[in-house]
């Protein structure tokens, strides 16, 4: 007999989940350690160092560990599958070659270390559940005074791009424009992209002062000074939009710092922004209206509310909808976890992405 599919969304969530028995529950709740080991091996650049056969006494005395504890904890890296053993010489698995090596061009070692700094939030739930305030440890607060939380945060955030620009560089929304406003552009990766994929464009970054270094590094990198511009501006405040237009106005992966109700005036504050023939982009991860499908990004939303005040990840429907209130028909894109949503106003004729 055919098992019955799940038929609640509890009895998906749990699907999804993997959750079927009293062992699923002790793994999940034991894997706070296998996070611990990553995080310290990637702070160590251990996998540096086992890029050839290399035994443990050699990695612990280059390490500074005691020879036998350093073989438990490479041994320990075999166990979870990030390293090989082969006759007591340990070396890199391919995955780990190509992401947890300092040197490599796909190095996630910023995203690990950003994720490494929130670890103290976690045990302090019960806090963050009880107030509306802003706790000192969460972004907002943080980065104004912690330099090296705030390099890690940019640079994580720039790995973390770097799939969808290179999808956004290339819409079709950008063949005619000669102006963008890139709204909460952080690092202003995705705006320097989009510039040097089309020479004649100009563009403007807004955000607020602790992401400036961030985007003016970029701007040099990029050698884009005379075409694009970092605005300090809290986007919040609608007095920052009167007498600007842009033809692309972008909102990427930014909403879920926001409440529902500063999505939504937001979202109808960069609808005043885009001229006539123009777009409005929105590129969010995807949530169902159920608020728990996809689980990573449901697990998403929960990071966010960790991290930051406001912070929650908006369901795809309900920003369709936002758009769609504010006179544009929506073009709806899903991008691997992502939607990208691309809204024209209703009755201009205009190339679609």
């Amino acid at each position: 007999m055919n098992a019955q599919k799940p038929t609640t969304l509890y009895e998906r969530a749990n699907e999804v989940a993997g959750l079927n028995s009293v062992v699923d529950l002790v793994k999940l709740s034991d894997q706070y350690r296998q996070s611990a080991i990553l995080h310290f091996a990637v702070d160590q650049q251990v996998f540096d160092h086992t890029q050839h056969p290399v035994s443990a006494e050699d990695v612990a005395t280059r390490l500074g560990w005691t020879s036998n504890k350093g073989k438990i904890f490479l041994n320990g890296l075999v166990a979870l599958g990030l390293l090989n053993k082969h006759e007591d010489r340990f070396s890199n698995q391919v995955l780990s070659d190509r992401f947890l090596v300092s040197s490599s061009p796909e190095f996630i070692g910023p995203i690990i270390a950003h994720q490494r700094l929130q670890w103290q939030n976690w045990p302090r739930l019960g806090e963050i559940l009880a107030t509306d305030q802003s706790m000192d440890f969460q972004q907002e607060n943080r980065f104004k005074h912690d330099q090296a939380a705030r390099d890690a945060f940019n640079d994580a955030m720039v790995r973390f791009s770097q799939p969808m620009v290179d999808v956004v560089r290339e819409l079709s929304i950008f063949d005619n424009a000669r102006t963008v406003i890139d709204l909460a552009g952080g690092h202003g990766t995705y705006i320097a992209e989009i510039a040097r994929r089309h020479p004649t464009l100009k563009g403007e970054i807004w955000d607020l002062a602790a992401t400036r270094d961030a985007a003016q590094h970029t701007l040099d990198t990029y050698n884009l000074h005379d075409r694009l511009t970092f605005k300090e501006r809290n986007l919040l405040d609608l007095a920052n939009y009167q007498g600007e237009t842009a033809d692309v106005v972008m909102l990427n992966d930014c909403l879920h710092y926001f409440t529902r109700e500063q999505t939504r005036a937001l979202i109808a504050s960069a609808s005043q922004l885009v001229a006539k023939g123009g777009a409005l982009m929105i590129l969010s991860m995807s949530l169902d209206a159920n608020e728990i499908t996809p689980a990573l990004s449901a697990d998403f939303s929960l990071h966010m509310m960790v991290n930051t005040v406001n912070g929650e990840l908006h369901p795809t429907p309900w920003l369709v909808q936002q758009m769609s209130d504010q006179g544009f028909d929506v073009m709806e894109e899903k991008l691997g976890r992502y939607s990208l949503l691309v809204g024209r106003r209703k009755g201009e004729v205009a190339d679609r992405a």
